[in-house]
């Protein structure tokens, strides 16, 4: 299931974790943020996007979304950032894409990492390119109302070679690391393949 998620998307690095929700709390704690770090986040998502920020004592930012797509966008994002702003999540809200290459652009001209919320999105391009391969990291929830599915699962997508590293490190308890047991069991990587 990891091959052929990493081939479909074209990554180097699938991780695939238990859920969603532990994929994006992984990803936040591969960037190594400190307490009290600002973490953009858009006001309209899933709840777990922005409460895995609180879990790991970092400060949600919510930035307000496009009244058409529900997306946010780079200009919503600009106003909210600070010297504290040390993450941007990105959401992809009901299949739609966001103006990824706009966010990312601004991302990368402060140095901040880029987090894909692509729970929603699976498949879903932009100029070609999958959806969840743009930033630093993508994360995919697998549960069982997305377009994919492993019962319950999700992974974490990066071509960045230390951070892919760092990902299996603590998604298996860490070492030297602290984390906890994130893996996705076996049985459910085969529902993902089917």
């Amino acid at each position: 299931f990891q091959a052929e998620l990493e081939n479909y998307l074209n990554v180097k690095h699938v991780i695939p974790v238990a859920n969603g929700t532990d994929a994006l709390q992984i990803a936040l704690m591969a960037l190594d943020l400190k307490q009290d770090d600002e973490v953009i986040v858009p006001a309209f998502t899933y709840v777990a996007t922005a409460e895995v920020i609180g879990l790991l004592g970092l400060k949600p930012i919510m930035v307000d979304v496009d009244p058409y797509t529900f997306n946010t966008t780079a200009e919503l994002i600009k106003p909210k950032l600070t010297d504290r702003t040390k993450a941007i999540i990105l959401v992809h809200i009901l299949g739609y894409p966001s103006l990824v290459k706009q966010v990312r652009e601004v991302a990368r001209k402060y140095g901040i990492p880029l987090v894909e919320d692509a729970s929603h999105a699976p498949g879903a391009e932009v100029d070609g390119q999958k959806i969840g391969t743009f930033g630093d990291l993508g994360v995919f929830s697998l549960q069982q109302r997305k377009a994919i599915s492993t019962g319950d699962g999700g992974v974490v997508c990066t071509d960045n070679q230390e951070l892919g590293e760092k990902i299996r490190r603590l998604r298996s308890f860490g070492d030297p690391e602290l984390s906890y047991n994130y893996r996705m069991s076996e049985f459910s990587g085969t529902l993902g393949r089917i």
